[in-house]
């Protein structure tokens, strides 16, 4: 069997070490796992709960179209039911989307640094990537993507608050980006991290004339990445229809459908994981800039800086004393490490650790 030329020559994801891997070969636990942007704050009771009562029905299949969620999502969210859409993880739905909407003679539109499957999922269609960069100043480069929209793309691929940033777009940059769009464009706004910073980008996109797909997640808040479930939430049902006709049948399992209902129910443990995080986020960012480092301004669980050294080097240095850390190696950001934000704990653990490597600031934000 022979595999396409150009997808043995695509990238390998950029993934975090699991766990098991890492005992595997230091026989023992990490001291602080901060490389996958998971919750260290737990999963809420009532999900554990419901996951547990669903097992005792795993010999039956799932109800495909998750009508018990949908309802929720669709109350939660002020939308209409028949425009929700599930995936395995917010990630499948990004392929069935571009699979659904892209062509040949298409190209997608999206910034750097990103999420990687922005790119990755439009390059496995063999469609172009266009790309616009940020800056020292982390703001959304508008003026570069406004020449570049003239172009007509048939994505424009942006994350709010960002991966791996964090940084966030207010209501009125998203407005102005919107007005920029032509109507030829998909807006496709990846909101994996919407919890932590709850805006009304929803209330924007439904008056914007636009086609759009709002992607969010309960890996990352909710504390269910191991459960995988994603969800988007589209402009019309028709956009819905297309997406759903690229997934799998039942690629929303019922233990995580189960545990996804009750989590969205538990506020009070939503509530007290994002106060967590965002203290311990700000303490964490605090103790950088301390050090001299200038992270970006992030409004997710995590933060993302520059060291002067190569982010693989420094991240396999932090391994071998227990730290694990996502290097990024996307080209031009090659000595930037985003790092999850953990329990005081692992963060003054991982603060140590770069303390002893002796490592210096990168000059990014001198750009």
């Amino acid at each position: 069997m022979t595999v396409n030329p150009h997808i043995e020559a695509l990238p390998a994801y950029n993934a975090g070490l699991h766990v098991s891997r890492f005992e595997a070969d230091y026989g023992q636990p990490p001291l602080a796992k901060l490389d996958s942007n998971e919750t260290l704050f737990g999963t809420s009771p009532l999900a554990i709960e419901a996951g547990q009562s669903a097992v005792l029905r795993a010999s039956l299949y799932p109800d495909g179209s998750a009508t018990d969620l949908s309802s929720a999502l669709a109350a939660h969210c002020d939308v209409d039911v028949d425009t929700i859409v599930f995936g395995n993880g917010s990630e499948e739905l990004i392929y069935a989307l571009y699979g659904a909407v892209l062509a040949p003679g298409d190209h997608v539109l999206t910034v750097v640094p990103g999420f990687g499957l922005h790119t990755l999922a439009a390059k496995c269609l063999q469609i172009p990537v266009r790309t616009v960069s940020y800056k020292g100043d982390w703001q959304l480069p508008i003026s570069e993507l406004t020449e570049k929209l003239t172009q007509k793309p048939k994505i424009l691929a942006i994350s709010s608050p960002s991966n791996p940033m964090g940084v966030a777009l207010s209501i009125d940059e998203l407005q102005d980006l919107i007005s920029k769009i032509p109507p030829e464009t998909l807006l496709l706004l990846d909101e994996a991290y919407f919890e932590y910073n709850p805006i009304a980008t929803l209330a924007a996109l439904k008056i914007s004339g636009l086609n759009w797909v709002s992607l969010r997640t309960f890996s990352k808040a909710y504390g269910l990445a191991g459960a995988r479930l994603g969800y988007g939430l589209c402009s019309n049902s028709e956009i819905r229809d297309g997406i759903r006709s690229i997934t799998p049948p039942f690629n929303a399992n019922s233990i995580a459908q189960a545990m996804a209902h009750s989590a969205l129910s538990d506020k009070t443990h939503l509530e007290n994981t994002i106060r967590q995080t965002s203290s311990a986020r700000e303490s964490l960012s605090d103790a950088l800039r301390e050090m001299k480092f200038e992270p970006a301004p992030s409004k997710s669980n995590a933060v993302f800086f520059e060291t002067s050294e190569n982010s693989r080097a420094v991240a396999e240095a932090l391994r071998d004393v227990g730290i694990l850390v996502k290097p990024w190696m996307e080209e031009g950001f090659e000595r930037f490490l985003r790092v999850s934000v953990g329990r005081p704990q692992e963060n003054d653990a991982f603060l140590s650790a770069i303390r002893k490597l002796g490592l210096k600031p990168g000059s990014f934000s001198t750009r």
